[in-house]
């Protein structure tokens, strides 16, 4: 087995090349390995969930896309007329988005990105992960008031992992003087290749809208699903959001 940081980038490039059956393996530290279809980073829009469907649908002005993957969010709001700008660490995944036809794709981690403002601010797909530490969060979402323009809006995706600690007598075990319990370890494999195991930020909405308004930001529940997912929408404090 070979290792290689860019995983998404080789299983992206084999399925445009017509290897559409392939999985990406997931290690994750507090669960069992789970199986991600490759296909599912090419979902159109009739194939998303109803929770991306409805933040697709509120996107307004010019958008930036942060971890945008294999590029679907982006390539629906853009074929909806939308000026959109898709950034990922990932570059095989910005070429994938290139040759799909994305051409505002960028290599670029978002902590380092400096560009124009965006109307809107896109993390889904738990775009809160990339923070890796609830500690940390901070900074990702200071880093992305600064560059909301006046009456933007960020859309936020997590999940509430606590029910993963839960006994089956409904009691929760978890250790309080550890780390937070929505702080995890990732580990990815395609086919012989393995990347290094990197950290990743699950965070329940009651943490999350505390550190927003330590990042003088609004916070408000935009869609609640039924199984401790949730999306938020986040804004700069005392501005009103521009949902026309």
């Amino acid at each position: 087995m070979t290792n290689a940081t860019d995983i998404f980038g080789l299983a992206f490039k084999d399925y445009m090349e017509g290897q559409t059956r392939e999985s990406i393996l997931v290690d994750i530290n507090i669960s069992e390995t789970e199986v991600l279809p490759v296909s599912y980073f090419f979902r159109d829009y009739s194939q998303m969930p109803e929770w991306e469907k409805l933040t697709l649908e509120a996107c307004r002005g010019s958008v930036l896309d942060v971890g945008a993957g294999a590029g679907s969010h982006t390539l629906y709001l853009k074929e909806k007329g939308l000026d959109v700008t898709a950034i990922d660490v990932s570059p095989g995944a910005v070429e994938c988005m290139r040759q799909r036809g994305i051409e505002k794709a960028q290599v670029k981690d978002f902590f380092s990105f400096r560009d124009q403002k965006y109307d809107t601010i896109l993390f889904l797909m738990n775009g809160t992960g990339m923070a890796q530490t609830l500690d940390k969060l901070k900074d990702l979402l200071l880093h992305a008031a600064g560059l909301l323009a006046p009456g933007g809006s960020i859309y936020l995706e997590s999940t509430d992992l606590l029910y993963m600690y839960e006994e089956e007598d409904g009691s929760v075990m978890i250790d309080l003087t550890g780390d937070y319990y929505g702080e995890i370890i990732y580990q990815l494999q395609y086919k012989s290749h393995r990347g290094e195991p990197f950290k990743w930020l699950f965070v329940d909405y009651e943490s999350l809208s505390n550190v927003a308004s330590l990042a003088a930001l609004d916070c408000e529940i935009f869609y609640r699903g039924e199984n401790d997912n949730f999306i938020a929408r986040l804004s700069v404090a005392g501005q009103v959001p521009n949902k026309k």
